[in-house]
């Protein structure tokens, strides 16, 4: 039986790995390097033996070292280059951004990690968010002691709380181990080849017309240009699938020590267990921006069959073990099975659901001596004369505004940031409520039920299912589901003679539908970024972008 390795030597064995890839880098540079010199090598020696025969050739002399040491700068500007704000880089790419404080949905998120921190030794990290509809975590640091753990809008909003609490503390294990720092590392190497080879090819495209093809001299001329072009973009391409080899480095069983650190901060394998067999079976971001950064992800966002393999290749060119696997492993530390997990995801979440037509108590209310109205409650709200003694009167009793649990509340919120902001109801012209809607907060007209909706909002409406749909919401859905299906629009823009003005800039609004694939029409401010939806309009939304998940 094989001893436990101490801590000591797990870290001696990652510094070998360092000094390892540094010298895997030399290597990458050599070889182009010697290729490209040993080319040049023999063409001026050809030149020579024609006029003087008894020239020799050397492949190997004195310029080999220096070949070496050329490699060696290189290598060392590029592992420089690559650490320099790494982590900034890397959340650039991925599009990752920094939580809303106003998000409920953020705000758990940012209490889990918390959590988790704490259990780890109180670790400094920062959490952000990728705005995205793909299930995917990642992890990054760097050699400065900066943390990242980061995670999609559709992880937030289709895992549980045990579940993406689970998540987290896997991410957080990568970050303990320094696991995560060595992986960030050699990301970054291979993400500069994947700049280089792009920029490259974009060279040798453009090159055809814009450089080669305003070329003075012969045509022999310019295709010798144009092969030396096509020429460096082979050995640039051989060198970035060399690149690919820095996976060699990155090891399959960092994950399975990960999920194992995970279910000892959590004590509850059951929900990485569910957690993964979730990601596994959705969208994991595959064709978003830097995909090429798979080995940061819990799981690979390509989703390869190679990572579901175990045979030699898959060892040594996988960055993540067969997910099939994983869970098995996790069920096996809580003596269950594969099919009790599958009929645990199969029970349904309970969901708010909202009558189609509710009846709302009114309230007349004293302005100067009289009494106007009524009013419902939402429609009191907006009302700029409302005070906590205003007298209110609803069927023969009579009361002050803040005997009313609902005004209470607001009273309190409307001190917020958010519910400061005015703006006015496009039909209506009345003043509208901030609202807290699938977890952020929008704006609703207490008298005609639309609502105003910030474009960067809408994403994470709409990927987040808290909020049930009544008959008539569904019934409706389905309808516009068949006839989009039928129907083929040729514009997306509507009647536009008489449009609906900007509640906050007074610009005309862009009555439009809302996409080729569902035929809702909004109203869009391209200034602001503001879409007004009419009453039920939103909900429809919603509900058409689930029934089509679901089919």
């Amino acid at each position: 039986m094989a001893s436990t390795r101490t801590f000591w030597e797990i870290e001696e064995e990652k510094t070998q790995k360092i000094y390892l890839l540094f010298a895997f880098l030399i290597l990458l540079y050599f070889l182009p390097i010697l290729i490209i010199w040993t080319i040049i090598k023999f063409i001026i020696f050809f030149r020579q033996s024609l006029v003087n025969p008894d020239v020799s050739f050397s492949l190997f002399g004195v310029d080999t070292i220096l070949v070496i040491i050329v490699a060696a700068i290189l290598s060392y500007y590029h592992w420089r280059r690559a650490g320099t704000d790494v982590v900034a880089r890397f959340l650039k790419i991925l599009g990752a951004k920094p939580l809303d404080p106003h998000d409920e949905y953020h705000h758990i998120y940012q209490n889990i990690v918390d959590e988790i921190a704490t259990a780890a030794g109180g670790i400094e990290v920062d959490p952000y968010i990728i705005p995205t509809g793909a299930m995917n975590a990642f992890s990054l640091a760097d050699n400065k002691g900066k943390n990242i753990i980061g995670i999609t809008e559709g992880l937030l909003a289709r895992l549980t709380r045990d579940e993406l609490q689970s998540v987290v503390a896997h991410e957080m294990a990568h970050i303990v181990s320094k696991d995560c720092s060595q992986t960030t590392m050699t990301c970054a190497l291979f993400s500069l080849y994947c700049e280089i080879v792009a920029r490259s090819s974009q060279f040798v495209v453009a090159g055809d017309d814009s450089i080669i093809g305003y070329l003075p001299g012969e045509r022999q001329r310019r295709d010798a240009a144009r092969a030396a072009s096509i020429f460096i973009s082979l050995i640039l391409f051989v060198t970035n699938l060399g690149a690919q080899l820095l996976s060699l480095f990155i090891s399959r069983e960092r994950e399975y020590r990960a999920d194992a650190a995970a279910i000892r901060y959590t004590r509850n394998p059951v929900a990485l267990a569910r957690a993964l067999y979730k990601i596994g079976t959705r969208w994991r971001g595959a064709g978003c921006s830097g995909e090429y950064l798979a080995p940061i992800f819990i799981l690979n966002p390509l989703n390869r069959r190679i990572d579901e393999e175990e045979s030699f290749w898959a060892t040594l060119f996988s960055t993540h073990p067969p997910l099939l696997k994983r869970i098995r492993i996790i069920l096996g530390m809580a003596h269950e099975d594969l099919s009790t997990l599958t009929q645990l995801l199969k029970q349904p979440q309970p969901r708010k659901v909202e009558s189609d037509q509710k009846i709302e108590p009114r309230y007349w209310i004293e302005k100067s001596g009289k009494w106007q109205g009524p009013y419902t409650v939402r429609q009191l709200m907006t009302l700029e004369y409302l005070r906590p003694t205003t007298r209110l009167r609803a069927d023969d009793r009579s009361m002050s505004a803040l005997d009313l649990p609902e005004l209470r509340y607001f009273f309190k919120k409307r001190e917020e940031p958010f519910w400061k902001i005015r703006r006015l109801c496009p039909d209506c012209r009345e003043w509208l409520l901030a609202e807290e809607y699938e977890g952020v907060y929008i704006w609703r007209c207490a008298f005609c039920d639309g609502y105003l909706v910030e474009e960067s909002k809408l994403p994470r409406i709409l990927v987040r299912k808290d909020r049930g749909f009544g008959p008539e919401i569904r019934r409706t859905a389905r309808h516009l589901l068949v006839d989009s299906r039928r129907s083929r629009c040729r514009s997306l823009i509507l009647d536009m003679s008489h449009p609906r003005r900007c509640p906050k800039c007074g610009d005309r609004m862009i009555h439009k539908l809302y996409s080729y694939a569902y035929h809702i029409a909004i109203d869009y401010c391209p200034t602001c970024k503001l879409i007004w939806f009419d009453p039920g309009e939103l909900e429809i939304l919603q509900c058409l972008i689930e029934m089509e998940e679901s089919a």
